[in-house]
């Protein structure tokens, strides 16, 4: 629900950027072709500046093989969970008397996902822009630390648990070029668990903390990316890629 409510929050500001990239893009003529992109992920940002327990971010980039094929790196890093939790007892429950118990728990860690894309509808002279499909891998390990307090016997306990998955999936999406320099590009993309390895057997492994929705059994998943991005390179005048 949280991030339902970040999505609606800056939903005004996307389309403020679309806007003006497609107003921009209405007067650009240029046949100038750059191949590389670097981008940054506008949806991890929100909770860079507010209460959220995550703060991570999320940076990609894009080269262009061809000018219907590209192939992407995208790495995000960061606590993807940091939250306290404190539970108050009183002389009815088990432990005798008005203690509390307080839990911390954090999971840093990071994302790596490597992509080809191919563009089933792009603009001629304006490779990187259009309608693409993909194939994409994610590896990703978390590191998680929790703390629990418990205030009747002035004790912590401290244990750690860290998960390693590799997962293979496939993604749509649609990318906008404007002036040749700057992008928007708004992606979905479905993945399933290949293999996964946790360093503590008492704890279930750490389950995908980017993701926008989650299987019930959390095999299969599915991330919403929407990047801003800039081209540079050298420039084509000449021909497009091919």
């Amino acid at each position: 629900m949280a991030k339902n409510f970040i999505l609606h929050r800056y939903l005004v500001f996307i389309l403020f950027i679309l806007s003006c990239l497609h107003a921009s893009g209405q007067s650009d003529t240029s046949s100038d072709v750059r191949k590389n992109f670097i981008k940054i992920n506008l949806i991890s940002l929100p909770p860079l500046f507010n209460s959220l327990n995550h703060k991570w971010i999320g940076l990609e980039y894009q080269r262009l093989v061809s000018e219907k094929t590209s192939l992407s790196l995208t790495f995000d890093v960061g606590r993807f969970e940091d939250y306290t939790f404190t539970k108050y007892h009183d002389y009815f429950d088990e432990h005798g008397g008005f203690s509390h118990t307080r839990e911390d728990v954090t999971i840093p860690g990071f994302h790596i996902i490597p992509a080809v894309n191919y563009f089933l509808v792009h603009s001629p002279g304006k490779a990187g822009q259009g309608i693409y499909v993909g194939g994409r891998l994610d590896y990703y390990q978390y590191f998680m630390k929790k703390e629990v307090y418990e205030s009747s016997i002035d004790q912590t306990t401290t244990t750690h648990n860290s998960t390693l998955r590799f997962d293979a999936g496939c993604g749509v999406g649609a990318q906008y070029l404007a002036f040749n320099r700057f992008t928007l590009d708004l992606n979905i993309s479905l993945f399933t668990k290949i293999y996964s390895s946790s360093s503590n057997p008492q704890y279930q492994e750490l389950y995908p903390e980017n993701s926008f929705w989650r299987s019930n059994d959390n095999s299969t998943w599915t991330t919403i990316n929407l990047m801003l991005g800039y081209a540079f390179g050298s420039g084509n005048k000449t021909k497009p890629l091919k």
